[in-house]
């Protein structure tokens, strides 16, 4: 509790006096404001200053936003401006909280309106954060004897105004950090992640561009497509693809090549549920190693010993009666077939339904059929031997999903990071890779893996990849996974925290799932509007600021704090800076 003598009211800093008063905001006197002739550092009350409104047994925390001298003043001021001056400086504040003046409380919300005539008071550096401070951290739980704090830096232009959070507060409501190139963005995802380490949690970074290696302290890390000295190679399984993922990335037309898609999908997995259970039909081997399962007496399903099922001339009674058999062991919407067989198996579907000789068999090749899906065959080929898709249909480096699996329950690692640096942009590969990796993390935590061990997903350069979809008219798939741990993610423990420098890209459904934001500087207009729309909080008042922001500056906005706070965040240690800077003309121009 903070000590009451302590009071917020200085009456040797008073500013003036409330002369209007809206619903959030107020007019004042700020007769010191102006810069006399020889007077500027005696001067008092900028805009940005915190000040405390005196309401009797409360106070009320505003922001000076503007400063001016009333109109009928300004045309004799610059006379005045070398002798006596007479003008009488005007100024609009915003109001942000109430504070109690015997417990120093700070709560959300304006629980009383201050009235003309009510004194306005700079408000007291030390006194304020300590308030802020306390109503940052809330109450402690039972039993708990050290409140675990996520450190930030300190009040903007307040010196000795540490800031810190609780990680419930910052991370649990899901966090945006937002804010144009050479804003400060990176270096604030450094500093949290960093933070998480020093508090012994577990984050997952997703790093676009690669700025992020070794800037992690005792992270694990992988690199997707092309290993480097600190970031081992890995590859996303396949298998745990998902089938509609798959059909955006080959486009098949809807009328024969869809179908004939379809139908070679669902004869790759009756191969493999024939051979997981060999005596349930009965098998016999023929020439050259074909494998014949008989499902009824007489009529069988050959698989040929390639691993695909040959349909030409064959029982096609037996495949359905097969399928209609196995279909619960069939049932999966992921790629858990032999992805390679895909290609020969849709050259086998290339068949007349029927033929006159037997109407229960299979027709024999059909020509016009199969000319019809070569490009899709192309494509599948193409795909499989592509260096730039080898990250997901290649066993090059380490599972992934593996590496998840083991990271998530190993109590001794807390980072991992992901770098898509070398990525391809082609073929939608990027996105759809990571798509992947955030619907495995939402399946983990559906199934209550992050519960007793939070996860944050940290996402860098969002915009590239949320909001997006991929494929064409027929087969588009939306890039929803992240979209869907920011909706349902924070009842099973798993929280996202996105950056970006250009909000206005992410989707609004997205933005307002977000509790905690970060806004550093953001010069489009678009961009705060943005932002004002997503939070409630920032109203066009404070949104002013953020063109001005400094570098390492950042307004603060959410739920879980009393008030819009302008904060600077502490600079990463030298090892942990992220690799952000732009070109280096000095050093490679002349």
């Amino acid at each position: 509790m903070i000590d009451p003598v302590n009071a917020l009211i200085d009456q040797d800093k008073r500013l003036g006096t409330v002369t209007r008063v809206s619903a959030a905001s107020i007019e004042l006197t700020v007769p010191l404001a102006l810069a006399a002739s020889g007077q500027r550092g005696l001067a008092r009350g900028a805009t940005g200053d915190f000040v405390f409104i005196d309401c009797d047994k409360e106070c009320i925390l505003g922001r000076i936003t503007e400063v001016a001298i009333p109109d009928r003043q300004r045309p004799g001021l610059e006379r005045q401006m070398e002798s006596e001056v007479i003008a009488e400086p005007q100024g609009r504040a915003q109001l942000l909280a109430t504070v109690s003046k015997t417990t120093h409380k700070v709560t959300r919300g304006i629980n009383v309106k201050p009235r003309v005539g009510d004194g306005v008071f700079l408000a007291d550096g030390s006194a304020l954060a300590t308030a802020i401070q306390e109503a940052l951290q809330g109450e402690m739980e039972p039993g708990q004897t050290e409140r675990l704090l996520v450190n930030l830096g300190r009040l903007s232009g307040i010196t000795d105004s540490f800031i810190a959070m609780p990680p419930e507060k910052l991370f649990g409501r899901h966090c945006g950090v937002f804010g144009a190139t050479g804003g400060g963005k990176s270096w604030t995802l450094s500093k949290l992640l960093n933070e998480i380490v020093r508090l012994k949690g577990k984050c997952i970074l997703f790093d676009p561009t690669g700025e992020f290696q070794g800037k992690v302290s005792g992270a694990t890390e992988f690199s997707f497509s092309q290993a480097t000295e600190k970031q081992p190679l890995a590859h996303f399984p396949y298998k745990k693809l998902s089938e509609v993922d798959l059909y955006a990335l080959l486009t098949p037309s809807a009328q024969a090549q869809g179908p004939n898609l379809r139908s070679a999908i669902k004869s790759l997995r009756l191969v493999s549920a024939l051979r997981k259970e060999p005596y349930r039909y009965r098998m016999e081997k023929v020439a050259g190693d074909h494998q014949q399962f008989y499902i009824t007496e007489n009529a069988f399903v050959e698989v040929r010993r390639s691993g695909v099922i040959r349909k030409a001339g064959k029982s096609r009674n037996a495949v359905s009666l097969a399928l209609i058999a196995l279909t619960s062991e069939m049932d999966s919407h992921h790629c858990d077939f032999d992805v390679r067989l895909l290609s020969d198996q849709i050259r086998e579907e290339c068949v007349k339904q029927y033929t006159n000789d037997e109407m229960g068999n299979y027709g024999q090749h059909d020509d016009f059929l199969l000319g019809n899906c070569n490009s899709l065959n192309v494509r599948i080929e193409n795909y499989l031997s592509s260096p730039e898709m080898r990250c997901l249909f290649s066993d090059d480096g380490v599972d992934i999903c593996a590496v998840l699996d083991e990271f998530i329950t190993d109590p001794n690692q807390h980072a991992l990071v992901l770098s898509f640096e070398h990525v391809s942009y082609k073929y939608n590969t990027r996105e759809l890779l990571l798509n992947s990796l955030g619907r495995y993390l939402l399946g983990l935590a559906r199934k209550n893996t992050f519960q007793n061990q939070p996860l944050v997903c940290f996402l860098d350069e969002a915009h590239q990849f949320i909001g997006r979809s991929i494929g064409d008219d027929a087969n588009q798939v939306s890039l929803d996974a992240f979209g869907l741990i920011a909706k349902e993610g924070r009842k099973y423990g798993l929280t996202t925290a996105i950056a970006t420098q250009r909000p206005r890209d992410v989707p609004s459904d997205v933005l307002s799932q977000l509790g905690t934001l970060f806004v550093h500087r953001l010069t489009n207009d678009r961009d705060r509007e943005t932002i004002e729309r997503a939070c409630g909080d920032l109203d066009r008042d404070a949104a002013a600021f953020i063109p001005s922001l400094a570098q390492g500056e950042a307004i603060v906005v959410g739920p879980e704090l009393p008030a819009p706070l302008p904060i600077l965040i502490d600079s990463p240690e030298k090892g942990q800076q992220p690799s952000s800077h732009g070109p280096r003309y000095q050093a490679f121009w002349g």
